[in-house]
């Protein structure tokens, strides 16, 4: 049998590299087409290329799931359509060791894609957002623009970008006094003191009096602020840009601070559960392949997975935010179309067997 189960593991494993590999070129091919009108003297086509490069893995563990169930149905449709699933039924084979088979290297594809979410896509994808938004700074230290807006100690702060040790860039602080604006600090960059310390540099700051209006420009100028280095640098990615424990450690902060942190706990639980989605898929597909589309032509099969992948995607969205948007554990969210898939696929391939 050892033979019988590498021969099959290794037709869905192809099948899965070609699938990903097409699926990775048509979204590279797009980006590609949307950057290019971007193109000026400091973004320039090499900039572009860099940053489709830098996404790529971010983009493999993204598409992951689609591609196993796609490359489930590619491979065992395959070998159904040569009759050979039909000799391994008939040499005794039962279907739950063939859907084993299948499973194994869509398990390692899978732990591959969480390892490459976990370790590399995080620093690639913020390269490649540097690389595409700040490419008037030609320093190399920066980590990832931001551009996000957080309430820190009653003032309401927008940073621009932030590197890994902490320094900040394109700050502005907007201080009120009861419903009224009373200043706006506008500095350059900002680096960690102390505890509670910045220091501010290229400082302009204007200050609102009832008959005037105050502009001061300043070398520097001290920032107390309670909130860590690290906790600002969180604050100024996108959540799908983090890894797991960097979406776990800002998310139980923001709960520590009394804020929603309903959103990273959402991207922290769609991550985390990308490995059982792909199990869930494949069990899917090897119900559909024993079943209705077991004398499919190949491009109904593959018609078949993308509607299945965008049914399974389009649930997984709408139940997430769905959880968001109502109060409810994201994680229960996220697992109710994985669990739907599951169930499905399970009891399909109980009555097939």
């Amino acid at each position: 049998m050892n033979k019988i189960d590498r021969y099959v593991a290794t037709s869905v494993l192809w099948s899965f590299l070609v699938v990903m590999f097409v699926l990775l070129g048509l979204d590279t091919a797009i980006a590609f087409i949307d950057q290019i009108k971007k193109v000026s003297d400091d973004y320039t086509v090499q900039s572009i290329l860099q940053v489709l490069l830098y996404r790529l893995p971010g983009k493999f563990a993204e598409y992951v799931p689609i591609s196993s169930l796609i490359g489930t149905l590619m491979g065992l449709g395959t070998l159904a359509s040569t009759s050979e699933l039909t000799v391994m039924r008939a040499a005794g084979m039962p279907i739950w060791r063939i859907g084993l088979s299948a499973c194994q290297p869509i398990i390692f594809v899978a732990l591959f894609g969480m390892g490459l979410s976990e370790f590399v896509a995080p620093v690639a994808e913020q390269k490649a957002n540097l690389v595409e938004k700040l490419q008037d700074q030609k320093e190399g230290n920066f980590a990832l623009t931001g551009g996000v807006w957080l309430k820190a100690d009653n003032n309401f702060v927008y940073i621009n970008a932030a590197d890994r040790s902490g320094k900040l860039y394109g700050i502005k602080i907007f201080s009120p006094d009861g419903q009224h604006l009373k200043s706006i600090t506008d500095a350059k960059s900002a680096i960690h003191i102390n505890d509670t310390q910045w220091l501010l540099a290229d400082v302009k700051k204007t200050v609102f009096y009832p008959d005037h209006i105050k502009v001061q420009t300043l070398p520097s100028e001290k920032w107390s602020v309670s909130i860590k280095p690290e906790h600002l640098y969180l604050a100024s990615q996108e959540p799908d840009f983090l890894s797991l424990s960097q979406l776990r450690t800002y998310q139980l902060y923001l709960e520590t601070q009394k804020q929603d942190g309903a959103q990273y706990a959402l991207e922290f639980w769609s991550k985390a559960l990308r490995p059982v989605a792909c199990i869930a898929l494949v069990l899917v597909a090897l119900s559909s392949v024993f079943g209705p589309l077991r004398s499919s032509t190949m491009g109904g099969r593959i018609f078949s997975g993308v509607m299945i992948g965008l049914a399974f995607q389009n649930g997984l969205n709408l139940f997430g935010r769905m959880s968001v948007a109502t109060g409810f554990p994201p994680a229960v969210g996220v697992s109710i179309p994985i669990a739907i898939c599951l169930l499905s696929g399970i009891l399909l391939m109980r009555r097939r067997g």
